[in-house]
């Protein structure tokens, strides 16, 4: 074969100065009289050349099929050897053959390559299946090279373990798991906690129970509790923070059996700037956390049937519980009681500036460490109730 010819046609193709399918016939002409397995690697070869080994969706069975066939050729280099291995571990990624791409990616790795082309797509699988070390050191052997598509390359690398940008997973909801399952297996990640839970069928607005106040404060048992979210409009803001303490007969225990908190993924809402500094709470904190309907079963769980005891709850927390089981499909019927509404019994004699949970707690001689952070707020929530109990019966 005319190796100039060849690789003049490639370059009319790559100029698209010929069709794919002029390509094609002339490619197949040229390797017309060559033998197996070297007619193989130049069909496949002519794809790579300048392609940044990244084969044609309608050619990866063939390359995948061919690959070991074309490596045991002893006509070829080893630069183009290194070549369709990488193109054969970026069609086995590509069709979800993870096992196969595994063997290619790190059979490549004890190459040593030097192409800055190889490098690239090897540090680009290290980072899609959450290698990160691996990655990093790929990146740091060639971004010294300078090239433009690796500083892109490793820009999206950045951004990934900054949390600016999502790691990598496949859009195909049947690709997903094969991802997941396959992580799973080679020990990176659990395949339930990647996939997650698929968001169940909201419940209507207007069809969930609205919130149950209890008015009387008969009982020293009881789950404190505190929600932190996006805004104040709980039919459009969401749930960064969810917290409980469970009290019973009147005693705090700050053990992990007895507490309940959790940062929330936000649904379809970015935090504010003003509340990202008012709670601590960032967009970055919450980017990677489980969503609102897979965090409530397991608060729903926690809280039992208690009564939940909040601060102000009835005009804001239960409205974003009541939204959090619309979103989960899960209907809760526990009772609320709202210790502001206890409280402002008590306002003259407490003597607050206001009747936040702060100002109150500190009139009580009870210290919020850490305000506006759902389960010290829910802490001191209980405190302030126990308290307050304790002047209503002195007064009976």
């Amino acid at each position: 074969m005319n190796i100039a010819e060849y690789e003049n046609v490639i370059e009319l193709y790559r100029k698209k100065e010929i069709s794919r399918d002029e390509f094609e016939d002339k490619i197949n002409f040229l390797t017309n009289n060559i033998e197996t397995p070297l007619k193989e690697f130049y069909k496949i070869y002519c794809y790579l050349y300048k392609n940044n080994y990244v084969v044609p969706k309608d050619k990866r069975e063939y390359i995948i099929n061919n690959a070991l066939i074309i490596l045991e050729n002893n006509n070829i280099d080893e630069v183009q050897k290194s070549a369709i291995k990488c193109a054969t571990m970026n069609a086995c990624f590509s069709e979800c053959k993870y096992e196969i791409a595994e063997s290619y990616a790190n059979n490549l790795l004890n190459d040593n390559s030097e192409d800055v082309i190889v490098l690239r797509n090897i540090a680009d699988y290290f980072t899609k299946t959450r290698r990160y070390k691996i990655a990093e050191n790929i990146y740091k052997k060639i971004i010294k090279t300078n090239d433009e598509n690796v500083l892109k390359d490793y820009e999206v690398y950045c951004n990934i373990i900054n949390h600016k940008r999502k790691p990598y997973m496949p859009s195909n909801n049947d690709n997903k798991e094969m991802y997941a399952h396959f992580l799973e297996k080679i020990g990176l990640a659990d395949a339930k906690a990647l996939l997650g839970v698929k968001q169940p069928e909201k419940i209507k607005v207007g069809e969930y129970p609205l919130p149950i106040e209890k008015k009387i404060p008969d009982f020293n048992s009881f789950i404190a509790f505190d929600v932190e979210t996006t805004g104040i409009d709980h039919s459009k803001d969401s749930i960064t923070e969810i917290a409980a303490i469970k009290v019973v007969n009147g005693e705090i225990v700050e053990k992990k059996d007895f507490i309940f908190q959790e940062l929330v993924k936000p649904y379809k809402k970015k935090i504010p700037k003003n509340v990202e500094e008012l709670t601590g709470i960032t967009n970055k904190m919450v980017a990677e956390c489980r969503n609102i309907w897979e965090v409530f079963p397991d608060f729903v769980k926690f809280i039992e049937n208690n009564v939940l005891v909040g601060y102000n709850c009835m005009t804001f927390d239960s409205k974003f519980l009541v939204r959090a089981g619309r979103l989960s499909n899960l209907i809760i019927n526990n009772q609320y009681f709202d210790v502001m509404h206890l409280v402002k019994k008590y306002k003259k004699s407490l003597d607050t500036e206001n009747m936040t949970l702060v100002q109150v707690g500190k009139a009580l001689g009870i210290e919020n460490p850490q305000a506006h952070r759902a389960l010290a707020d829910a802490i001191t929530t209980a405190k302030v109730y126990l308290k307050i109990l304790e002047l209503n019966r002195k007064e009976d």
